[in-house]
């Protein structure tokens, strides 16, 4: 085999697991491994993907790491005296801590630097579903 054709099979094997997510599939399911730490991993993994095929199939939110109650948690570290609010900084701080990177960055109160904590789930919830939707919504 020629090293052109080793190339060109080489970015067919990369477009293919871009095309299908797979690379976000594996990360997903190793993350779920490691913070849940099952007995039986195997399984765990068979019911990992039986989650994301319902959630495909009734167009729900993928499976993820991160409940309602953890996201309330981080805002409540980032505000601990209770004020209601973080700021935009602590914001874009916290979302890319948890890998969003495609986010608002005009969430509602950005002109006061008073982002509460409604703005801060919505936007968490959205990036983490995004990231954990290792499928295309369109097929």
């Amino acid at each position: 085999m020629s090293d052109q054709e080793i190339i060109n099979r080489q970015a067919e094997a990369e477009e293919y697991l871009k095309k299908h997510k797979i690379n976000d599939l594996i990360t997903n399911i190793t993350s779920h491994l490691v913070f849940n730490k099952p007995e039986n991993p195997k399984e765990s993994i068979i019911e990992y993907l039986e989650r994301l095929k319902k959630s495909k199939m009734a167009n729900l939110y993928p499976p993820c790491l991160f409940e309602d109650q953890n996201l309330q948690s981080i805002f409540g570290m980032l505000d601990p005296s209770g004020k209601g609010h973080i700021t935009y900084r602590q914001y874009a701080e916290a979302l890319k801590t948890l890998g969003i990177f495609d986010f608002d960055t005009d969430p509602d109160g950005r002109s006061e630097d008073k982002i509460k904590m409604d703005a801060f789930l919505r936007e968490a919830k959205n990036g983490l579903n995004k990231i954990n939707a290792t499928f295309n919504k369109t097929k």
